[in-house]
């Protein structure tokens, strides 16, 4: 003990001692150390704060990069899924309109336009136009262009269509197929469609009319102008002649005259490859850089096209660049001042703190981080993600009758269970808190999530944990299952809430099971 005291107060003395503030000059320092010796340190020292310094401005500027490329490759994603999506909806619509004509042809050439027939049509014809809101009026011209029946006109005298483009195309051609014609303006109303047309024929086979359908292009206009509004940048359906059907926003009256979708960059990147792709380049009709993607109708001859500026693309990285710059500013100032020790320490506390100490799992800071993190991964690749909330059944009765000891045993096996029960590489389990532990599952939907959850249910029983005597039976839990879907207009609250609401639903279900 004797020695134990002396030893404590020769410590304290030497901290008295070391700790005592001396005021030294750059002089007594040189006078204190050698003058190489003194170089060396310096040198030494300046070269670690020069190479840390460059390291992080290194790593910011290779981050900095990395999000630039990630704006691109997100505005490639969601622009081709745009693309693929508006080109699929049209599609549908012209197929749709197709159906009908080819109906209606089908319908005339085995019943006639006769007086009765003619009435039976128009009724039929005013129903789907009515049933549709794509479809803008449908008609049914004689070998001479003269309408015979016309849902927008119950009794369509004098209006003859030899002039059409379609018409002509059909009188002088066998073909029974579907043909797209260019856009055109009622002549009963003014709009501005695009007709899906087939050939009556004559069961002798001549030419004996013409069954139009015209598709509104208002229709498409609402839908693009919809889409545009929430994504932004420009929507355009063009023909493989590169003229302009719709566009959102609108071209100009002074541009829409003679602007050609076919023309320059996009041109070239079109005809490379026609059915799909991403492209870049400067706009015909307002002069904007672009980057976008474009999809091909496959049953008909039109191209739809989703872009954005480059400008608008990369807003968000300037922000970030900015703000990362006043933050690397100020690390900088960091590192110089507190040095290579301080920032170890740093690391090591880090490090530390995102980890529980009594599983070994990620803790709850971790977690929040990690889930915020594959939310946003989810929304730029379209792939869902499940969280399973597990919470130990009768955990505080065990802790009562085993003893704490054996509580944290028993909670260390079940998350070491579950842990072992993940299979990919970024699926990752954390404490949540008390009994509670939360699996999160990037790319799994519902189904895979209850899968894994009944999976790790199984694991646990397996453990055979006796539980609390009055309560018999070996250790289990109870979890529920939330998925979120990106586009959803809940967000990572949401889904913690979701899954809470579905562990609660289990536990008032009896325990001992997965919800939904």
């Amino acid at each position: 003990m004797q020695s134990l005291a002396k030893n404590h107060a020769y410590a304290g003395q030497r901290l008295k001692k070391m700790s005592s503030p001396r005021r030294r000059t750059f002089a007594s320092f040189l006078k204190d150390r050698p003058p190489a010796r003194n170089v060396g340190l310096r040198s030494g020292t300046v070269s670690l704060i020069v190479c840390v310094c460059v390291a992080l401005i290194g790593t910011e500027a290779w981050q900095s990069h990395q999000v630039y490329r990630d704006n691109i490759r997100r505005n490639e994603i969601v622009t081709q899924n745009t693309a693929r999506s508006m080109a699929e909806q049209a599609e549908t619509t012209l197929v749709t309109a197709d159906t009908i004509v080819a109906s209606l042809v089908e319908r005339v050439e085995a019943e006639g336009t006769g007086p009765e027939a003619r009435t039976r049509l128009y009724h039929l014809m005013t129903s789907l136009a009515a049933a549709l809101p794509a479809i803008h009026e449908m008609g049914i011209m004689d070998s001479r262009g003269n309408a015979i029946v016309k849902s927008l006109v119950a009794h369509p005298v004098g209006l003859n269509y030899a002039e059409r483009d379609y018409f002509r195309f059909h009188a002088t051609h066998t073909d029974r197929g579907p043909l797209l014609g260019e856009r055109i303006k009622s002549k009963v109303d003014g709009t501005i469609n695009v007709t899906v047309t087939r050939r009556i024929d004559n069961p002798d086979g001549s030419f004996a009319g013409v069954v139009v359908t015209s598709v509104a292009m208002s229709f498409f206009q609402h839908l693009f102008d919809q889409v545009q509004a929430k994504s932004g940048g420009i929507i355009s359906l063009f023909a493989d002649d590169g003229t302009f059907l719709v566009r959102s926003p609108p071209m100009p009256e002074d541009v829409a005259s003679w602007a050609v979708a076919g023309s320059g960059e996009l041109g070239v990147q079109l005809r490379r490859h026609p059915d799909a792709g991403t492209v870049t380049f400067t706009s015909v009709v307002d002069g904007v850089r672009r980057r976008g993607a474009y999809s091909r109708l496959g049953l008909f001859p039109l191209t739809v096209l989703v872009a954005q500026s480059e400008w608008d693309i990369q807003s968000s990285w300037r922000t970030e660049l900015r703000t990362h710059a006043i933050i690397l500013g100020c690390v900088l100032i960091v590192v110089i001042t507190l040095g290579r020790r301080a920032a170890k320490a740093t690391r090591m506390l880090e490090q530390q703190a995102l980890q529980d100490g009594l599983t070994g799992l990620p803790n709850r800071r971790a977690f929040d981080a990690r889930l915020e993190q594959e939310l946003r991964r989810a929304e730029r690749s379209g792939q869902p993600l499940s969280v399973i909330m597990i919470d130990i059944d009768h955990f505080k009765a065990y802790n009562d009758y085993h003893g704490h000891f054996a509580g944290d045993e028993c909670l260390r096996a079940v998350a070491n269970t579950i842990r072992n029960c993940l299979r990919r590489a970024s699926d990752f389990a954390a404490r949540y808190g008390g009994e509670e532990i939360v699996v999160v599952l990037p790319g799994a939907d519902a189904g895979q999530a209850r899968a894994v959850a009944h999976a790790m249910r199984r694991s646990v029983r397996l453990l055979a944990a006796p539980q609390a005597d009055h309560l018999g039976g070996v250790v289990t839990f109870s979890a529920g299952v939330a998925t979120y879907w990106p586009g959803e207009a809940a967000g990572l609250r949401a889904l913690l809430d979701d899954a809470d609401a579905a562990l609660y639903a289990a536990k008032a279900a009896g325990r001992d099971t997965i919800m939904p």
